[in-house]
């Protein structure tokens, strides 16, 4: 896995500080002692010029300090250590030994020297806007959330306030918590929520599994007759599938709608996956009805293309009860997981 960077996480604390500043705006010099500041008249956003300024000026005296990067991303991995796994060149280094490790190093004064360049360059909000799209988009793969932003915003006002003492007083604190504000508020728009994330077990969101339940929920009534339009697609598209069902394997796909033996069948898989999906937000269950599904059907030998192609015809009808796009990429996730639990590749 790729560096986490870091340095985007840190230097977009930065880059946050700017979020209201609009082309032409007047800076006003200020210490963070005194409060005989005007802030900008046509400041908009979350931060004014004072909050900026404060920013700049508290990060100018903490960088001094040559410790004062370490320390933060130190810090950062020992409160939440499950983020270590994020940086790939020093994983598996122990914590006790990470301050000493060349590369943990190299990657803490990168942050410091990307920092240092965003803040001297604080500017427009144009591109703030982008910049921030881009942080989201470049984590959102990985599972980032708004939270570990928020986590990492609040290891820097510690690690601020230890450096500077006296001089990060309440209006730096609360300047710094805007800015962290600023930043969160910007990556959320691209960044995944904790519901967007899948489980590593299930390997289902519980935005998927939502979507799926609520929609199964409006048509379950009708089950039967939508599995049933299922199995004869299946079965006139790949005829050899109805040989699996001994009880109703000779006869004609048109007749099979008066069939008993058919109608039963039909009942059990509608009753079945009904099962499976009103399980789904329960771990245990959904991983056991899928175990238990596997095991019943090995010994049928059923190939892993015929459950494929049951997802797919599945869609289909579907989409045609009228299920919503948004929902049928969850429907496609969801089905996604039972085939390859079911009848895994290999």
């Amino acid at each position: 896995m790729a560096s986490f960077k870091l340095i985007v996480l840190l230097s977009v604390l930065a880059l946050a500080s700017a979020y209201s500043q609009m082309p032409g705006t007047t800076m006003t010099t200020v210490t963070t002692t005194t409060t005989t500041v005007t802030a900008d008249e046509d400041s908009q956003g979350l931060l004014n010029s004072f909050d900026r300024s404060i920013i700049r000026k508290t990060w100018d005296q903490a960088k001094r300090d040559g410790d004062v990067a370490p320390q933060v991303l130190f810090r950062f991995i020992k409160a939440h250590p499950e983020y270590q796994q994020k940086f790939s060149k020093f994983a598996g280094v122990p914590q006790s030994e990470l301050l000493t490790n060349g590369n943990f190093l190299a990657q803490a004064y990168t942050i410091l020297a990307g920092l240092n360049v965003v803040i001297q360059s604080l500017s427009s909000q144009e591109l703030l806007a982008a910049q921030l799209n881009l942080l989201g988009g470049a984590h959102q793969p990985r599972g980032v959330t708004p939270a570990m932003f928020e986590e990492f915003g609040v290891i820097i006002e510690q690690v601020l306030e230890e450096e500077l003492g006296g001089s990060f007083n309440a209006e730096a604190r609360q300047a710094w918590k805007n800015g962290i504000a600023a930043m969160v508020a910007g990556v959320s728009k691209t960044l995944k929520n904790p519901e967007d994330l899948a489980d590593p077990q299930t390997k289902l969101s519980r935005h998927q599994i939502r979507d799926v339940q609520r929609s199964w929920e409006s048509m379950k009534s009708g089950r039967n007759a939508l599995i049933s339009a299922i199995f004869i697609k299946l079965f006139k598209e790949t005829p050899r599938v109805q040989k699996h069902f001994a009880k109703f394997a000779n006869v004609p796909v048109d007749s099979l709608r008066g069939n008993a033996d058919y109608n039963q069948q039909v009942a059990l898989v509608a009753d079945r996956l009904d099962t499976i999906i009103s399980a789904m937000d329960d771990k245990l269950q959904l991983l056991g009805n899928i175990n238990y599904m596997k095991y019943t059907h090995a010994k049928r030998s059923i190939p892993r293309s015929t459950w494929e192609d049951f997802a797919r015809l599945l869609g289909e009808v579907l989409t045609s009860k009228g299920v919503s796009a948004s929902d049928m990429e969850s429907w496609k996730g969801v089905t996604a997981v039972f085939v390859n639990g079911i009848a895994p590749k290999n």
